[in-house]
């Protein structure tokens, strides 16, 4: 892959110093398919080891250590496995577990005080445990899970119920990634296949051939180009990078690359803004960058972040939670055995603290639902509302104060007992009232000549004014 000469060829990384990073963080779940980081522009979410599946949730302006009673959220019976911060709602996650469940759980916008031990929303009808959790980034409250039972559900969160089940795995699902507009998911497993599919239409799968290699494989979209791209390995084991194209999706895919013979997963980060790919392997060191360009090229080399300290996993913070005055465009929160590094990715320029560069700074997502649950679940679909970066003009004060709000609709079971709660209630007051089942039947059977007085009374009145009316 030949290096690009364009305005990212100088992009670099630079590591946050010690007081800017997250320290002593107690053993760090860091086994599964995800990346074991979650980030909003808000907050950052990591998953400890231990029962009940605890989770850290900090600010990412909240540095220094973590005290060894820091609250977390603790909601399952399980590990987590995975999870995904709610793109309209900020102090909103949604974790994956062991317990064959998925929770959505709520908690204060200035961050946790105590321990949350009851989730806001449960969802259960996953066979084994529940291994990927992803929201999707236009429609409001529409969540995607996958797991060990070889299936991928959608749910809406609001009503918790499952809108749609896709389970013509024939393995485990190693990776699952909406596409921008939410209208589409993407998910690669351990049957080498690639799956594209519209989870109201589950039966209308698209299906190539991704992989040679029995490793994990990783699924990323290519908005721009419409492509759809992974990282996995051939049958010597040596780690690739693939696109295919939307337009004409086939086993043979339109850009194929060994990238090396190293042995951990890739795990690939597109940034559809600047058109670059970002990939980092797991037990690595370092972070690799490309531009992706539709030319003869497809991919351009620009740089490599290296650092002797190997990371088990990762998060990006959305480009909503960038420092445009440094000339950020990415940040990596690189997690280690006990810590998390923040990395910003920066383009160099000479006026950066002074102008806003707006060819660097598209607009971006402004963490705005384009769509409400049920517009979706009918067919809609459409792009994610998109704001200025510019702090200039930029307006997310709404976003900031939690305008798009969450409001839980009871079930058709909880309906059902609140009725009968409420049935318990009135034969409770009948009782203390003296008024007895033989009251309510007496009631009922003078109901009918009550009602044919009252019809009676009624056509004498009408007779009466009919005779006033002729005199």
């Amino acid at each position: 892959m030949s290096k690009r000469q364009g305005k990212f060829r100088h992009i670099y990384g630079d590591p946050a110093k010690p007081e800017k990073q997250f320290l002593e963080i107690k053993n760090p779940l860091t086994s599964g398919e995800g990346s074991y980081v979650a980030a909003n522009s808000r907050f950052f979410a990591v998953a400890k080891s231990g029962g009940g599946g605890p989770v850290y949730i900090r600010n990412l302006n909240d540095c220094g250590r973590f005290a060894p009673n820091t609250p977390m959220i603790s909601v399952s019976n399980g590990k987590t496995w995975d999870m995904d911060f709610h793109p309209f709602i900020p102090n909103m996650i949604a974790t994956a577990s062991d317990d064959t469940k998925a929770y959505v759980t709520q908690f204060p916008m200035g961050g946790l005080t105590e321990n949350i031990t009851d989730p806001t929303v449960t969802l259960g009808g996953h066979g084994k445990k529940v291994q990927l959790t992803r929201f999707n980034p236009s429609a409001n409250s529409i969540l995607s899970t996958a797991s060990f039972d070889r299936s991928v559900k959608v749910w809406n969160i609001e009503t918790s119920t499952c809108v749609s089940t896709f389970d013509q795995f024939a393995d485990n699902v190693y990776s699952m990634e909406w596409n921008q507009n939410g209208s589409l998911l993407a998910c690669t497993g351990k049957d080498k296949k690639l799956r594209i599919f519209d989870p109201r239409q589950t039966e209308e799968a698209q299906c190539v051939s991704a992989f040679d290699g029995a490793k994990s494989s990783k699924v990323f979209w290519v908005p721009r180009f419409n492509w759809v791209g992974g990282t996995g390995t051939n049958k010597g084991a040596k780690r690739q990078l693939r696109l295919w194209d939307m337009r004409k999706l086939d086993d043979k895919p339109l850009f194929s690359n060994n990238l090396d013979q190293a042995s951990s997963t890739l795990m690939p980060h597109f940034d559809d803004d600047n058109g670059v790919l970002y990939l980092f392997g797991k037990g690595e060191g370092s972070v690799s960058y490309f531009e992706l360009v539709n030319d003869d090229k497809k991919v351009w080399t620009l740089g490599v972040f290296r650092k002797p300290e190997p990371q088990k996993g990762g998060g990006w913070v959305p480009k909503k939670g960038l420092d445009v005055w440094k000339c950020e465009v990415q940040r990596f929160l690189k997690l280690t055995t006990k810590s998390i590094i923040p990395i910003s990715f920066i383009v160099p320029r000479k006026a950066g603290a002074d102008v806003f560069q707006d060819d660097i700074f598209p607009d971006c997502a402004a963490g705005k639902p384009a769509l409400s649950a049920s517009e979706w679940e009918s067919g809609e679909n459409k792009d994610p509302i998109r704001m200025s970066m510019d702090p200039s003009t930029r307006k997310d004060d709404d976003n900031d104060n939690n305008s798009t709000g969450f409001q839980k609709k009871a079930t058709y079971q909880e309906l059902q007992q609140e009725n009968e709660q409420l049935k318990k209630r009135v034969q409770e007051l009948e009782s203390k009232l003296g008024i007895t089942n033989e009251d309510n039947d007496d009631n009922k059977e003078d109901e009918p000549q009550q009602e044919e007085e009252q019809q009676e009374e009624t056509n004498d009145d009408d007779n009466n004014d009919e005779e006033n009316n002729d005199e």
